[in-house]
This record gives structure tokens, C-alpha cells and sequence, in this order.
């Protein structure tokens, strides 16, 4: 895979993040072109990060838009 980074304001669920970095790719891997989705949303801790990305999770907290430290994910068939 290559791109670069780039820095945008977002919106997940309800809630606005400004500045918060996200990857733009100028190619991937073939297998990519098969799968049933758009884009992927990091979130791993910070320290996992190869290039320093803050991921969305911890913008919404620094920014203060969570009540708390902590999120959860439900997934459906």
C-alpha cells in the first residue's frame, strides 16, 4: 500500500472531530478491491501507530467529546 496522510474534520455517530489525520491511498493490495467496504477505521492505541496518527478514538477524548474513556463495538449478521 501507498499514499500519504491527510488531515480532515469527521463525523462518527453523531459526533464532529476536527484535524484528525487519516490515510489516502494511492494503491493497495489486490485482495482490497475484493472486500465489501469503503475504508478502514484504526483503532488501535496510539503507540501502535507507524506514523504517529492519532487515531479517532483518542481525538474524540482529547477534544472532549466523550463522557468517558471508552467504547464499544456491536457487531450483526
Amino acid at each position: 500500500m501507498t499514499g500519504v496522510l491527510g488531515y480532515d474534520t469527521v463525523q462518527v455517530g453523531g459526533l464532529t472531530v476536527t484535524d484528525q489525520v487519516f490515510g489516502l491511498a494511492y494503491t493497495e493490495a489486490d485482495f482490497f478491491s475484493e472486500m465489501q467496504f469503503d475504508g478502514i477505521l484504526g483503532l488501535a492505541f496510539p503507540s501502535l501507530s507507524e506514523d504517529g496518527a492519532t487515531p479517532v478514538f483518542d481525538n474524540m477524548w482529547s477534544q472532549g467529546l466523550l463522557s468517558a474513556d471508552l467504547f464499544s463495538v456491536y457487531l450483526s449478521p
